[in-house]
């Protein structure tokens, strides 16, 4: 006697992955809320700025050449590299990464959206004998400042921004680009700031060359 035994296997194919939470507005092409973790844009998107784009502790924004970000109209819509995250925004000069507004207008005006800004950790200015800090203008949840002179918040080069610098008060006022503590660590060079409505680039302290 003879006893033949035979398994089936069921085969299928891999499945999608399905994306959840902030990873699918990004999948859809929408920059909004907290990142926590590592991302990669994808140039051939035109993505959506709705609102605040946050970069927390430990994330990192990776943009690559000829990449374009629209933003929507206000004070609220902006991109914020918090303290221990990073932006890696490398455009090349033949193909610059964009963030510029998304009005359909011929004419586009300056303080459109608000900007972006990077908070680091290198010293801020004015202080001896202690670690100082400070709360972001933009938003007073987060801080910026401390004693690490080489800190890196990444490398940005051959980037443009258009039409930022939204108004929240007379005395609240977005740039271009703005840079807290931004530690020498961090590589910026090659920026095209075209009608901000406050400064192009502002520093607050730091030591980012």
């Amino acid at each position: 006697t003879v006893l033949f035994t035979m398994t089936m296997v069921s085969c299928k194919q891999d499945e999608p992955e399905v994306k959840t939470g902030i990873d699918a507005l990004i999948a859809e092409g929408v920059l909004t809320g907290e990142l926590d973790h590592a991302v990669t844009l994808d140039a051939s998107v035109v993505y959506k700025l709705s609102g605040t784009f946050i970069v927390k502790d430990g994330a990192v924004l990776n943009i690559p050449a000829g990449t374009t970000i629209k933003a929507s109209e206000g004070f609220g819509t902006y991109i914020l590299v918090l303290q221990g995250g990073k932006i890696n925004a490398n455009g090349t000069a033949a193909k610059p990464v964009t963030l510029t507004s998304d009005d359909a207008n011929t004419t586009k005006a300056s303080g459109y959206w608000g900007g972006l800004i990077i908070n680091g950790k290198a010293k801020i200015s004015g202080v001896t004998g202690t670690v100082a800090t400070a709360s972001c203008e933009m938003n007073a949840k987060y801080s910026y400042g401390g004693n690490d002179d080489a800190d890196n918040s990444g490398s940005i080069t051959y980037l443009k921004i258009e039409y930022a610098g939204a108004r929240s008060s007379a005395e609240v006022e977005h740039n271009g680009l703005t840079l807290d503590a931004v530690g020498s660590g961090t590589t910026i060079e090659n920026i095209f700031i075209l009608e901000s409505a406050d400064d192009g680039v502002e520093f607050f302290g730091g030591t980012v060359n």
